[in-house]
């Protein structure tokens, strides 16, 4: 039993190196069967083989198991498609804009955004939150492996970023635009004036009612007119659908009506 469980778990790894970008060696096998099984419960799914038949003919679950492993990593202009929507319809509508980028795991999503307005001349003031005390520490560092790297293209690489050994530093010209504070999502008080808030792959790991609570402390958080981007696995439910435009439903971009 054991051993048909092991290449059962194995044909899962092998459909997530095929499919996705995700490299498995930046995981240890624990985290990972944990996150796996964790993906499995919610779907009412309780043996490897049913799983491993179930990611072969759902691409979204693929999808939502490679945000579920990667959901403590990070990295830069992930999901390019969104970050050019950022960059050609939403900063040259702004100024001086106002961004909160809730879950930001270890930074490289406000940083993005901080190069995005460092290369259109736009001052603003970025805010990314957290609620893992290791994930808001590393942001805090600034320093990143060859994997958070992967989406920077050179020229971007070589304005922005300093080799470290391995690693790659951010400039403190980009770093000192971003502050960093670890927020339980829990705590709805936090935040208003907002012309961005940029919330990807949070939702899917919460319940329907507080996904709707979420979505309503970002509605009220935002400026009239101003933008959420949600995760490509993300909708807006309850209220939601009525408070805000669908600019872009394929990345999952929206403003406040």
């Amino acid at each position: 039993m054991k051993r048909n469980q092991d290449q059962d778990f194995k044909r899962i790894v092998s459909i997530i190196n095929k499919v996705t970008d995700f490299n498995l060696d930046h995981y240890k096998i624990k985290p990972l069967r944990r996150r796996i099984h964790s993906r499995m419960r919610r779907l009412g799914i309780d043996n490897y083989e049913d799983y491993t038949n179930y990611l072969a003919t759902n691409k979204d679950e693929v999808t939502i198991l490679e945000e579920a492993l990667t959901i403590n990593l990070t990295r830069f202009f992930r999901n390019k498609a969104v970050f050019e929507y950022i960059k050609d319809e939403i900063l040259p509508s702004l100024n001086n804009p106002s961004i909160w980028s809730a879950g930001c795991a270890s930074g490289a999503e406000p940083f993005t955004l901080a190069i995005l307005c460092h290369e259109q001349n736009l001052n603003c003031s970025i805010v990314g939150t957290d609620i893992d005390t290791e994930s808001i520490k590393k942001a805090r560092e600034g320093i990143y492996d060859i994997f958070s790297m992967k989406e920077v293209e050179p020229d971007i690489q070589n304005k922005y970023f300093k080799k470290v050994g391995k690693n790659y530093k951010i400039i403190d010209k980009i770093k000192e635009r971003v502050k960093f504070q670890q927020l339980d999502l829990k705590d709805i008080s936090f935040g208003s004036g907002f012309d961005l808030i940029i919330c990807r792959n949070v939702l899917i790991y919460l319940s329907r009612e507080f996904q709707e609570q979420t979505l309503l402390c970002f509605h009220k958080a935002l400026k009239p007119g101003g933008y959420l981007i949600l995760g490509k696995v993300e909708s807006l439910v309850g209220q939601a659908k009525e408070l805000f435009n669908t600019l872009n439903l394929k990345n999952r971009i929206y403003d406040k009506r």
